[in-house]
């Protein structure tokens, strides 16, 4: 939301030099093969809504974009373990799904990302703004960074511009980036001039100016992207994460030993804990490698500070999930939803989570 480092350079306003993207810092790959039947990416872009002008300004971001490749495909990779939980609950709220692809124009999916003027985050959220939308900041912890409240926080910000825009999507989203009270502005000055209001109209800082057309013209070449030769990492279409509420005290690098992981792993997915801990007397969100959630519910340590305690249970011949329901007091929709089941269908020896009572 605010001025990005990179969005100060005279060839492009607000786009890193490729060559300058440190591409190991962030690297976390939870999900490293896909098929084109299942990939987020076509996912996503057959749901995309918006129209793309085709515009000196969408151009100009269009050729940028495919002329720097490593950017691209350094971004795509970072974005791998969170994109699928963005587009989530972006779909949940029946945002446009154009929405996922912010953190792409915000933080260059950094997750770590520090702007000079203090946003932070995937999202860039500053301090002020991150109070105003339920986002706490206190030692040892800041919600810009934690990817789980502040994407709440950024869609709750989105859906309120929207609101104030008369359901403007591009206006809203300019006003994400430089403030509402310029969008309206310039709305009014326009219209005092007898002048469009439309976005493309508007009188607006350049930043802003080219902050619109950026968005587009990534969707754009994401949903033609067979016709340019532009290297997106595949991203299977299923979550790669999962939500585990710790309630007490204890520190992330016991966490990710109890659940098989480097603490540097439970750490670059969870970089609002800044100070490797959770906090007692509250509910604490972690994001876990789905991977690796049953290893954690296989440690019974787990138990002390998990709120809601799973069972591991090796799937037997002869077993069904209604028969697993019955005998554990719980529902076949409950396991099904706990363990990302498409149908009924289970496997000898596969690894199921069923509700603890």
């Amino acid at each position: 939301m605010a001025t990005q480092p990179w969005q100060v350079m005279p060839l492009t306003d607000a786009l890193p030099d490729a060559e300058s993207l440190d591409t190991e810092k962030n690297a976390l790959t939870l999900n490293s093969s896909t098929s084109s039947q299942n990939d987020l990416w076509s996912e996503i872009a057959n749901q995309f809504s918006f129209k793309v002008p085709k515009n000196n300004r969408v151009t100009k971001y269009k050729r940028w974009f495919l002329e720097n490749p490593l950017h691209v495909e350094t971004v795509t990779n970072r974005a791998e373990p969170f994109l699928y939980y963005i587009y989530q609950q972006v779909k949940a709220r029946g945002l446009p799904v154009e929405l996922v692809l912010l953190p792409f124009i915000e933080s260059s999916f950094d997750q770590f990302a520090y702007s000079p003027k203090g946003a932070a985050g995937l999202w860039q959220i500053t301090a002020p703004t991150g109070k105003t939308f339920g986002l706490e900041m206190a030692q040892g912890y800041d919600g810009r960074r934690d990817v789980i409240e502040a994407t709440q926080a950024a869609l709750d910000l989105l859906e309120y511009l929207y609101d104030k825009f008369d359901n403007n999507w591009l206006h809203a989203i300019a006003a994400y980036n430089t403030g509402g009270a310029r969008v309206r502005n310039a709305i009014k000055q326009n219209r005092q001039q007898g002048k469009a209001t439309d976005f493309w109209s508007l009188q607006l800082p350049n930043e802003t100016r080219q902050y619109v057309p950026k968005l587009l013209a990534m969707a754009d070449l994401i949903k033609h992207r067979h016709q340019h030769e532009l290297p997106i990492v595949a991203i299977e279409a299923k979550p790669v994460v999962d939500e585990i509420v710790v309630d007490r005290r204890v520190r992330l690098k016991t966490i990710a030993n109890h659940a098989g992981i480097s603490s540097k792993q439970l750490y670059q997915l969870n970089p609002g804990y800044t100070g490797g801990y959770t906090f007692k007397n509250r509910e604490n969100k972690i994001l876990l490698p789905r991977t690796h959630k049953a290893t954690l519910y296989e440690n019974e340590k787990s138990y002390h500070y998990v709120k809601n305690k799973f069972e591991v249970y090796d799937i037997q011949a002869g077993d069904t999930l209604s028969e697993l329901a019955s005998l554990n007091d719980t529902s076949v929709s409950l396991i099904k939803e706990i363990n990302n089941l498409p149908d009924s269908v289970i496997f000898v020896g596969q690894k199921l989570l069923i509700p603890r009572q």
